[in-house]
């Protein structure tokens, strides 16, 4: 039909920009427009990106929206929505993870949550309950959250129809009460509490109450020391009928432990992984070892120490009873196994971690050879030095057969490097290699990403036509020097390239010019990554147009001066083609129809071309400046900036008295501000009113070490608590110039209001008010 001329892709792009309310109309036009809808990514990021929240209540958001469409993404990733590499600030991640928590608890088709290492502080406890008692399974590895909180939700578990699972891994729990935890345990399928510092009450309550609990199946206690204190009957009591998984890594546990252990696992046909991370044996019983360890699918020994003869009686059982999948012998010393039978044990086990164990040559050839003829393993790791020495057509063999390998060999020679990328290229069920210098990556067939670091021109000779020949699509080539060959071969695959990354390589100004022309014309060329790379010998019109038809361009560290960069941004902000670009000093982004943009230590000229930029492009929402010296800049220049922003960041920017009044007095008027940052800036001579009317229109205000008055901190928490807007302060670090004794109590007068704001559900205060004594 006529809509459908152009591309799905295009039309996603197109569907991107529309608010919740227009997309899910356009839904309803056509069977093909459903489909392109329907696409989870494209709702995914309208729903939880913050500029879109912040234009309307985000519950009614989502409200709006029928998910029965999504009914297969039961599970939400924390993850997949906040990215640890991106400049995002604190109040928008917390925004994203709240939203995430209503999101959950609103659709019935989401019964798993992964909040793993997010800051839970500010979520809420209302949120934080209702998760518990909605969802199935619930992962906070890692997480931060307030310690009173944390009693309050564990407290609510008993009392779920539905959560089966959750993860405290690495969140210290010493502080809970035994008795608490034992309820816990009781009603659970699932507990992971990996170095979660429990204490030796807080294990015997656990492990009386998982004695009582049959449905128990899953079970974490690595890194509790705690257990070593304890007798082995009382271990065993964690060996349920149907204990399916148990990870007891770094406990040290006693070998009379261990041993009582072993017996009773060895009795268990329902466990199917076993984690001992620096368990030591040689004092366990022989036949005990063996005849447990072989009964488990998935079995971790990583760092374990076995005695003389345990290995051997092991590996046998392993190849008799053909049970293990996946065995991880990381530094393991293996040397006293049999060659013969060290390679055909493991070639029964499909994933296979050999790295910096201590083996043989003879071990290593026999399982090479092993795996060329045939073999279930899919997977190995195997990081030895001695890899060097094995025939170069036997080791490629056994790369080719397998489907994920890892061998990070440190004295690969370059002939090997080049063998192993030709063979790889040409193996039909390899997926990925990872080696010193090479990480190859089978997206799809015919398709391939390819990085390949320090080829000399001999290996550039032949493998370029080889990438050419096997559809590699996507190309990294860093650090190589290009100066002493013809770059004829790189020159000619570029225009099938999407990516291509040749950062920190050398090139003759001549073959820059050839390179930045053949990128001028590629049409599939995506993304362009030429870090590291002297480009003063060209110019910067020449930069400027090879970009000009690339969504994604990093030119970082290329020896531009920030004028030049400056330059560059503006090329970026008028070519609706550019979606990010990356500079030195300066980045900028294009997400969902907006321009963020991030620059630091730029002088007063620099800043204020960048500021006019700003200020006359409607499409640029969001700015960041850090360390910048803004003294110099012309108020009213700042002032109508900010007020045509939604979001604004400028942190320790030396701003005076009088640009601060014309940036708050922006906040105050503008209807599309929505966030303002200005710690690190002195406010103490700002009128308290001023202050305040920022919070009457603010979602979010950072006010961090802003050396705010008394008067100033207590009024803006007013403002904040009576605004329908405000729904973060962060006055962290503020206080330290008040002149009061150091105790555990706030003026009276500030206290009072900070109870008050605290009693409001949706207003969320960040203070610290101590960390700077």
């Amino acid at each position: 039909m006529l809509p459908m001329i152009l591309p799905s892709e295009v039309w996603h792009h197109i569907f991107s920009f529309l608010p919740l309310t227009d997309l899910k109309t356009v839904m309803l036009v056509c069977k093909d427009f459903s489909s392109v809808c329907a696409r989870e990514s494209l709702w995914r990021n309208v729903i939880l990106n913050k500029q879109k929240l912040s234009k309307s209540n985000a519950d009614m958001e989502l409200a709006m929206i029928e998910m029965e469409r999504f009914n297969f993404k039961h599970k939400i990733n924390i993850k997949d929505y906040i990215d640890e590499s991106e400049d995002m600030e604190e109040a928008q991640n917390q925004n994203i993870t709240r939203n995430i928590f209503r999101y959950c608890c609103s659709k019935e088709h989401v019964n798993e949550l992964s909040m793993e290492t997010a800051n839970l502080s500010q979520v809420g406890l209302c949120l934080l309950i209702r998760s518990i008692l909605k969802l199935k399974t619930i992962n906070f590895r890692f997480s931060s959250i307030d310690k009173n909180d944390l009693t309050i939700i564990l407290s609510m578990i008993p009392y779920s129809q539905s959560l089966k699972s959750i993860n405290l891994s690495y969140m210290n729990l010493s502080n809970i009460s035994p008795q608490l935890l034992h309820k816990v345990a009781k009603c659970l399928e699932k507990v992971s509490l990996n170095q979660s510092n429990l204490t030796v009450d807080q294990c015997k309550n656990l492990l009386h109450a998982i004695k009582m609990n049959p449905q128990m199946s899953t079970l974490g206690l690595g890194g509790q020391q705690s257990l070593r204190l304890l007798p082995g009957e009382m271990l065993t009591h964690m060996i349920t009928q149907n204990m399916k998984c148990l990870d007891l890594s770094e406990t040290n546990l006693h070998h009379c432990q261990l041993e009582i252990l072993l017996k009773q696992i060895s009795k268990l046909t329902s466990m199917t992984s076993l984690d001992l991370k620096n368990s030591v044996f040689s004092k366990v019983d022989t036949l005990v070892v063996a005849d447990a360890l072989s009964n488990i699918e998935d079995l971790g020994l990583m760092q374990t120490e076995f005695g003389t003869g345990q290995l051997d009686a092991l590996f046998k059982q392993i190849l008799h009873k053909q049970k293990t999948k996946e065995v991880n012998l990381y530094s393991v010393n293996l040397k006293e196994i049999d060659k013969t039978l060290f390679a055909e044990a493991l070639r029964t086990i499909k994933l296979v971690v050999l790295s910096f164990t201590v083996i043989t040559y003879d071990q290593a050839v026999s399982l090479l050879a092993a795996i060329r003829q045939g073999s279930k393993i899919r997977t190995l790791y195997m990081n030895h030095d001695l890899l060097c020495n094995v025939d170069t057509r036997l080791l490629c063999g056994a790369i080719a057969s397998l489907e994920y390998v890892c061998m990070m060999i440190p004295k690969m020679n370059r002939k090997m490097v080049s063998e192993i990328i030709s063979q790889a290229l040409k193996a039909k069920r390899l997926t990925k290699l990872m080696s010193p210098g090479i990480l190859m990556v089978n997206l799809r067939p015919s398709k391939f990403h390819l990085m390949t670091a320090n080829l000399n021109k001999d290996q550039l000779k032949q493998l370029l036509p080889e990438y050419a020949k096997a559809g590699v699509q996507e190309l990294k080539l860093n650090n190589t020097n290009f100066t002493e060959m013809d770059i004829e071969s790189l020159i000619s695959i570029i225009p099938s390239l999407s990516f291509l990354d040749v950062s920190f390589s050398k090139f003759t100004p001549d073959q820059l010019t050839t390179l930045l022309h053949t990128v001028k014309n590629a049409k599939n060329l995506e993304e362009l990554v030429l870090s590291g790379i002297d480009l003063s010998s060209v110019s910067l019109q020449m930069v400027k147009e090879s970009i000009c038809n690339i969504k994604t361009v990093s030119l970082q560290k290329n020896f531009f001066d920030k004028m030049s960069e400056v330059e560059l941004l503006r090329e970026g902000l008028m070519n609706s083609k550019i979606m990010c670009l990356k500079l030195r000093y300066l980045k900028m982004k294009f997400l969902y129809g907006d321009y963020r943009l991030v620059c630091e230590h730029f002088n007063s000229v620099q800043t204020t071309m960048l500021l006019e930029m700003v200020k006359d492009n409607p499409k640029v929402k969001e700015l960041i400046m850090t360390g910048d010296d803004l003294s110099q800049i012309d108020e009213e220049l700042l002032f109508h900036a900010v007020y045509k922003l939604e979001s604004v960041s400028l942190i320790g920017t030396h701003l005076t008295v009088e640009q601060l009044a014309r940036i708050v007095s922006a906040a105050a008027s503008s209807d599309s501000l929505k966030s303002l940052n200005l710690s690190s800036n002195n406010l103490s001579k700002l009128s308290p009113d001023l202050l305040v009317s920022a919070t009457e229109n603010l979602t979010v205000l950072g006010l961090e070490s802003s050396s705010l008055t008394q008067q100033q901190c207590r009024d803006i928490i007013i403002g904040a608590t009576t605004s329908s807007t405000m729904k973060f302060l962060n006055l962290n670090l503020v206080g330290a110039e008040w002149n009061f004794s150091l105790t555990q109590n706030l003026p009276e007068d500030i206290s009072v209001v900070l109870k008050n704001a605290q009693r409001k559900e949706d207003l969320h205060i960040k203070w610290d008010f101590y960390s700077q004594w």
